[in-house]
């Protein structure tokens, strides 16, 4: 998480993107291995001990050259051996506000007799994951982080689960698949209070009240609790029951002119910041944008259409994955 000296909202509770839910198996062929610092000095190591045992005809030296070559060889085959047969999921993102860090998750599990150590996540860009370990046959979850400093799409990126076990002799790195796309909501900020915007409509009821009285085709909007699944699996179409009792409130609608500033980036935030307000009072509220307009309602999932509209202004569709 990022600390900052001002408070920064919780990240939303919705279902991380995936471009599959398949696992797959990574094979052998994917493992690429690189001398670390340390082997370099050692490969140096042994040509100077290997220009010295056949300068002088030294016996000795030349044992010890070839128990360094040995002891590298040996190096090499634990270090790739600690990557295979490893199982991973495809990597996983949740959106984020700016400022804060972008998360990324991926399911690990071993499928080797032997623990496994010294593993990282790497990825171009991201926060390097802190070592961790895997038991015989053990899964676990692991993640990464990416800073976000604008909104929009945060590009792909090639990640990599690395190590150096055992010796640090050698640099182990597997390809894991690239870092989804992730969605940057605007950093909601600004003094401005909510507006009193509402229309000549009241809002869709949440909860059902008072006695059942007709049945209406749906809306959009309308709360899927008061659905009538009997009619549609009858008539093939979506009805929406209606009840007498009471009559909701005036749906919100949060506009882009409302705000009193000039910038693009600030008026962003600002709606954001009325938009994570309105959510939080439990209100059904609409947002109206230059280029776009989205009609009331008040779930979780109109929150983050909401959101992703704001991350998106002139700014490009993502690609399906």
């Amino acid at each position: 998480m990022v600390q900052s000296k001002t408070a920064s909202p919780a990240p939303l509770r919705q279902p991380m993107r995936r471009s599959a839910f398949k696992l797959r198996r990574l094979k052998l062929l994917q493992i690429r291995m690189r001398l670390a610092p340390a082997g370099w000095g050692l490969l140096g190591l042994i040509v100077v001990e290997f220009l010295l045992s056949v300068n002088f005809s030294n016996n000795l030296i030349f044992a010890m050259t070839f128990l360094l070559v040995s002891i590298t060889l040996i190096g090499w085959y634990h270090s790739r051996t600690n990557l295979s047969r490893m199982i991973v999921s495809d990597w996983k993102s949740v959106p984020a506000f700016v400022g804060q860090k972008a998360q990324y998750s991926l399911s690990l599990t071993s499928k080797s007799d032997a623990a496994r150590h010294g593993l990282h996540l790497w990825a171009n860009g991201a926060t390097s994951s802190a070592e961790f370990h895997l038991a015989a046959g053990e899964q676990t979850e692991c993640k990464l982080y990416r800073p976000t400093t604008q909104r929009g799409i945060l590009a792909t990126t090639d990640a990599a689960l690395c190590s150096s076990f055992p010796l640090g002799i050698f640099t182990g790195r597997m390809h894991t698949g690239s870092l989804p796309t992730c969605l940057v909501y605007p950093a909601p900020s600004g003094n401005q209070p909510l507006p009193d915007n509402t229309t000549g409509h009241n809002a869709h009821l949440k909860l059902e009240s008072g006695t059942y009285t007709d049945m209406r085709r749906y809306s959009p909007g309308d709360s899927l609790s008061r659905i009538s699944w009997q009619a549609f699996a009858r008539f093939d179409e979506l009805y929406t029951k209606e009840f007498d009792g009471g009559t909701g409130q005036p749906a919100l609608w949060i506009r882009w002119d409302d705000v009193l500033v000039t910038g693009v980036e600030e008026k962003l935030s600002q709606l954001c910041r009325w938009l994570l307000d309105a959510h939080k009072k439990h209100c059904e509220y609409g947002l109206e944008l230059p280029s776009q307009k989205i009609s009331p309602a008040g779930e979780e999932s109109h929150l983050r259409e909401c959101l992703k509209a704001l991350a998106l202004y002139e700014h490009p569709e993502p690609k399906a994955c």
